[in-house]
């Protein structure tokens, strides 16, 4: 049982979780909210492993908020003192309606808000607490609308072509792709798609499509020794000098300077951590 609130993404794998007398299969993509006080366990399949980045947090201030521990224990082990640090839960904030089991439609944006959290675990300057705590705030805010966009579109049609566009985004980043194609591909008038896709990613398709490719640009750079020539013909820019003339619009900085300014991922800690393999909490 933990005594604070636990959310975590599968980023690689599928996670196998009891809680609440049920057995939950959740694929890669798929987010979990723990309440303080729920008892659950985590298993994997045989010989597979799990990617489990999470981060346990308060929704609601606390003076003890430093004190609070994270207990492994189950619940009859704990003692009374113990009990006393558990957090409120959200259902006492009822606008805050997130789902325990959340699958975001698109799910990267979520993921990196998580990880650049984690990332900035350890680090003590006034800036990095209150840029970890805008992150966390942004990933709140996209967790709430996955949770509402699955209320909101009820038209099977509308959810499908909408899927299928994220799929030729996903697929196609690196060609041409106007808007017109886009809705031509999902059957809907270039106005229709244009509405539809705002709703559902909370984003202007040409804008998302801009923002992706930045994405794929950053991971490139992170990961691989690609000239920027390089990666540019590989995330659809027609140049260097477009590619970094987007890349500052986007994020604010220069690609050399976003690569300078990475921060290492910070060292496993009791409050927040990656995790690989299987859990029993």
């Amino acid at each position: 049982m933990i005594l604070d609130h636990y959310l975590a993404c599968v980023a690689e794998g599928t996670l196998l979780v009891e809680m609440g007398g049920r057995t939950e299969e959740l694929e890669a993509g798929t987010f979990l909210l723990i309440e303080p006080g729920a008892e659950h366990a985590f298993r994997c399949y045989d010989n597979l492993g799990v990617r489990l980045p999470h981060i346990h947090f308060d929704f609601f201030e606390r003076e003890d908020a430093e004190q609070v521990f994270v207990s492994f224990r189950p619940a009859e082990e704990l003692t009374a003192f113990g009990h006393l640090f558990r957090q409120p839960i959200r259902r006492e904030c009822p606008e805050l309606a997130l789902d325990p089991i959340i699958r975001p439609l698109h799910y990267e944006q979520p993921l990196e808000s998580l990880m650049r959290i984690i990332g900035l675990q350890g680090h003590g300057t006034t800036a990095a607490r209150l840029e970890q705590r805008g992150h966390f705030l942004q990933l709140l805010a996209s967790l709430l609308r996955a949770c509402q966009a699955r209320e909101v579109f009820d038209n099977p049609r509308h959810i499908r072509a909408m899927e299928e566009a994220m799929a030729i985004i996903r697929r196609d980043f690196a060609t041409v792709i106007t808007l017109e194609e886009l809705a031509a591909a999902v059957h809907l008038s270039p106005s229709h798609f244009s509405s539809l896709f705002k709703q559902f990613y909370e984003s202007p398709p040409m804008h998302f499509l801009r923002n992706y490719r930045i994405e794929q640009v950053k991971t490139l750079l992170l990961t691989t020794d690609r000239s920027l020539t390089q990666i540019a013909a590989e995330c659809g820019f027609s140049s260097v000098h477009v590619l970094s003339r987007t890349f500052k619009e986007v994020t604010g900085t220069s690609p050399s300077d976003f690569l300078r300014g990475v921060r290492p991922e910070a060292p496993p800690n009791p409050k927040a951590c990656p995790m690989s393999g299987t859990s029993n909490q």
